[in-house]
């Protein structure tokens, strides 16, 4: 059985805390980008993700409103208290 080092345990203690630490707007805003287009199949054009104070607020376009909603609860299940605006158009 191996052993853990010093360093080892210090690398997993510092990932714990970091795993624990809030997101940064950017970060946040990346993450839901990420998932947005992870879960509409990239089809919302010219997304736009903006993280402020109390908000997230989406932009860009898409042809229908599933594809509207889907990002809707995208944002929502990582937008943990904020609130999400949609301002994607279903055009």
């Amino acid at each position: 059985m191996k052993e853990s080092t010093t360093s080892e345990v210090a690398q997993s203690a510092a990932s714990a805390l970091l795993s624990s630490v809030p997101l940064g707007a950017d970060q946040l805003a990346g993450r839901i980008k990420q998932a947005i287009t992870r879960a509409t199949s990239a089809r919302i054009h010219n997304l736009s993700v903006k993280v402020t104070g109390t908000h997230v607020v989406l932009d860009g376009f898409c042809s229908t409103f599933h594809c509207y909603q889907l990002a809707q609860h995208a944002a929502m299940r990582l937008a943990d208290d904020l609130l999400v605006d949609n301002h994607i158009d279903v055009l």
